[in-house]
């Protein structure tokens, strides 16, 4: 606990920004203070991210002004205004940040890609001292604090659970895993004020209530905290004043127990689609037939013997916590893993092997994931974006016949993106630009849909319009499906059967009915008595 409690964190008189299209959150007046808890709420684009880098001095100001006043006094922190944050100031732990660590895996597949991962940094290494706080390696810097920056390494390792991902290479981390490793570099720069955007992307519940508690550990600490966040039911209990940012501007600001706000119902749109034409697999063979297969990693188990039959037409769910394996089994499925030559894994009743490549595989699949989001070339038009699904591939590197222009099309049209085909995949709305790829992921008439967390930071209006989106070109398909998500509420109704991972292990297999959060363990190889 702090002897002294500091002035105000923030304060902002009038202030007006420059953001990148212009003036942004004009005429700003407010005091963050330290017996207050702010969060910060809008949906989609409004401007969250760049308003928490305005409060941080990484904004440019127009007009107005903005004073941190509890770093005043101290001659170190007089740019703290201009953005100037040495250690012991504030620290922001934001979703650009977190897209940066995943673009620097060069490629998605590169997370399964062992070989390519050799002597990449280590999360330990990413934890140093050096590295958190980017210090000059030439420079000649004094060393006072290193006991202090070591006991509290210790600590942000424990607290967010990251001593069994110390070894393994950053390229190599989950979605989740991440999120909390980013959470852990901006804590130890040991911050009087942390500010967190998306705190709860990625997370499984455990991790979730991890992070509410660790939040209230802060407060008893003395470190102020500034949430971001799409979803109204992300913020914690203990939450006290909300900015609510639309557009880029601050439409409300205040006491959370005064909110004026009117809570506009929204409306979900609905899909209306014809009967499409998927690939037909030979009666009687499953989509997929995975047979006791195991991932290993660096001396890490990631699969521990997991078999999976997919009938066709069937839907799954597929749950587990973060680092549990899920996206690892998808990896084997779309062929991104080269580990899947060493297990039994049948698309359609075939196996990679001689005479049939990756792309045969992929072609039988569609797939769409937040990863593919972060890492499809933004100058891409949403039309290529589109006829890219027929390669599996991102980006188009050879033409499109005239019948996958028309198909493509009629799915952009199907999905309400019609009048959208030549912009740009990067001047898209985060649910335009989920819709293009759940597009590209069924434009090629697959037998099975893969979906890896597919609402994964969206607000939930954007979230409401992508499972209905689901749900009508599943339908119209009459496709297999595999769900991946940490939040019940958004299985698809479809969804039947549920395989629950732990630890590279099953827990659940079986009819939904009977899951259960937490469920006790199932027979580890429910499929072994059926093998040949």
């Amino acid at each position: 606990m702090l002897s002294t409690v500091p002035l105000a964190y923030i304060e902002t008189d009038r202030a007006t920004f420059r953001g990148p299209n212009g003036r942004v959150f004009a005429d700003c007046t407010l005091t963050i203070r330290p017996s207050e808890r702010w969060a910060v709420v809008g949906p989609n684009g409004s401007g969250k991210g760049l308003f928490l880098a305005a409060l941080m001095g990484k904004v440019g100001i127009v007009a107005g002004r903005l004073r941190h006043p509890f770093l005043e006094g101290d001659s170190r922190f007089a740019d703290s205004v201009f953005g100037v944050l040495p250690p012991g100031t504030m620290a922001l732990a934001s979703m650009k940040e977190h897209r940066q660590w995943l673009l620097a895996r060069e490629f998605h597949q590169r997370r399964w890609h062992g070989s390519l991962s050799h002597g990449t940094a280590t999360v330990s290494a990413h934890l140093e001292r050096n590295q958190v706080e980017q210090r000059n390696p030439f420079a000649v810097l004094d060393d006072a604090g290193e006991d202090r920056f070591q006991k509290a390494r210790l600590r942000e390792i424990d607290r967010l659970d990251l001593g069994p991902l110390l070894d393994r290479p950053v390229v190599a981390l989950s979605n989740g895993e991440l999120h909390r490793f980013v959470l852990a570099r901006a804590l130890l720069r040991q911050p009087r004020l942390l500010l967190i955007e998306d705190p709860f992307a990625g997370l499984d519940t455990h991790s979730h209530e991890r992070l509410l508690k660790i939040l209230d550990d802060l407060d008893d600490e003395g470190i102020g905290v500034v949430l971001a966040t799409e979803r109204e039911s992300d913020l914690p209990a203990g939450t006290t004043h909300v900015v609510r940012v639309e557009a880029e501007q601050i439409r409300q600001q205040g006491p959370r127990n005064e909110d004026p706000m009117v809570r506009r119902p929204s409306v979900t749109p609905t899909f209306t689609l014809g009967e499409k034409l998927a690939r037909q697999i030979p009666h009687g063979v499953p989509v997929l037939d995975m047979r006791i297969v195991s991932v290993r990693h660096g001396g890490v188990t990631l699969l521990d013997e997991v078999s999976l039959r997919v009938a066709k037409g069937e839907h799954w769910a597929l749950l587990g916590p973060n680092g549990s394996g899920k996206s690892t089994l998808l990896s084997l499925i779309l062929a991104d893993n080269p580990q899947v030559y060493a297990n039994d894994v049948r698309v359609a009743g075939q196996t990679l092997g001689p005479g049939r490549s990756i792309w045969d595989q992929k072609a039988w699949l569609g797939w769409l994931s937040p990863e593919l989001d972060t890492h499809y070339p933004p100058e891409a038009r949403t039309l290529d974006v589109v006829l890219s699904g027929f390669r599996s591939s991102l980006g188009i590197h050879e033409g499109a016949s005239a019948e996958q222009d028309i198909a493509a099309r009629s799915w952009l049209e199907s999905l309400g993106l019609d009048g959208m085909t030549e912009m740009p995949f990067t001047f898209l709305s985060p649910i335009a630009r989920r819709l293009a790829l759940l597009a590209r992921a069924v434009v090629h008439g697959p037998a099975l849909l893969l979906f890896d967390e597919p609402c994964q930071g969206l607000d939930a209006a954007a979230r409401a319009t992508l499972l209905a989106a689901i749900a009508a070109v599943v339908a119209s398909l009459a496709a297999a499906m595999i769900f991946v998500t940490h939040d019940p509420a958004e299985i698809p109704a479809s969804v039947r059967n549920v395989l629950e991972l732990d630890g590279g292990r099953i827990r659940y297999q079986g009819p939904r009915e009977g899951w259960q959060p937490g469920h006790a363990a199932a027979p580890p190889h429910p499929l072994r008595s059926a093998l040949p």
